[in-house]
């Protein structure tokens, strides 16, 4: 299971929704206890723990993704990334 379906579960948002700059303030139903719940997932999913000290610099679903990649966790999906919109 990868990261962003993974995310998307948890929250009950669509994963093609999430990006690599989501977080609780932009994402539908990502709260704190959510977050929580995020990180547990991820921990069971992907066979490893989180520290206190990267869980508390964890703001966005990037922040995850590079931690997980840190940790040697094999991801097989491009981190989505938000497109601009030109003025």
């Amino acid at each position: 299971m990868q990261l962003y379906r993974l995310v998307g579960q948890v929250l009950g948002v669509d994963a093609s929704e999430l990006t690599e700059d989501s977080n609780a303030q932009n994402t539908p139903k990502w709260d704190s206890l959510r977050h929580i719940e995020v990180l547990f997932a991820m921990e069971n999913a992907f066979h490893v723990r989180f520290t206190m000290p990267e869980i508390s610099g964890l703001r966005k679903l990037g922040d995850i993704r590079k931690l997980l990649l840190a940790k040697n966790v094999v991801l097989n999906e491009e981190p989505q990334v938000q497109e601009r919109k030109s003025a």
